[in-house]
């Protein structure tokens, strides 16, 4: 820089004496404001309950585990409760169907057996009444 940019530069004082001793004090009241930070009760009772609010959150998931777990081995004992249920509404149906038929045909043979006896009575009745 040459001989005129200093003369073009203004030069700024501080109006007090002890500017460093200013500056010193302004530091330490930060510094102890920062310091009072960390120690208070109230940020060890923000960690407390933080600590409290991770054990909850832990202890939340491990029951949504759980519940998902059994709620799976629910649905699945009704699944296989309904699979159940359908066997044996369709072996119930069944034997039904198979009974009617049954009962059908052994209607038939009766019917054929009584009208063989009617047969065999009329000729009978017939004989002795002649």
């Amino acid at each position: 820089m040459s001989n005129q940019d200093k003369r073009e530069e203004p030069i700024v004082r501080m109006r007090e004496k002890n500017v460093n001793s200013q500056a010193h004090s302004a530091l330490a009241r930060a510094n102890e404001v920062l310091n009072e930070g960390d120690i208070t009760e109230e940020t060890e009772e923000i960690r407390k309950l933080d600590s409290q609010l991770d054990h909850l959150n832990d202890y939340m998931s491990k029951m949504e585990e759980r519940i998902k777990a059994h709620s799976d081995r629910m649905m699945e004992t009704l699944r296989q409760q309904k699979e159940e249920r359908e066997k044996r509404r369709r072996s119930f149906h069944e034997r039904m169907s198979q009974n009617q038929s049954e009962d059908e045909e052994f209607k038939k043979q009766i019917t054929n057996i009584l009208k063989r006896v009617e047969s065999v009575k009329k000729p009978a009745t017939a004989t002795i009444a002649e």
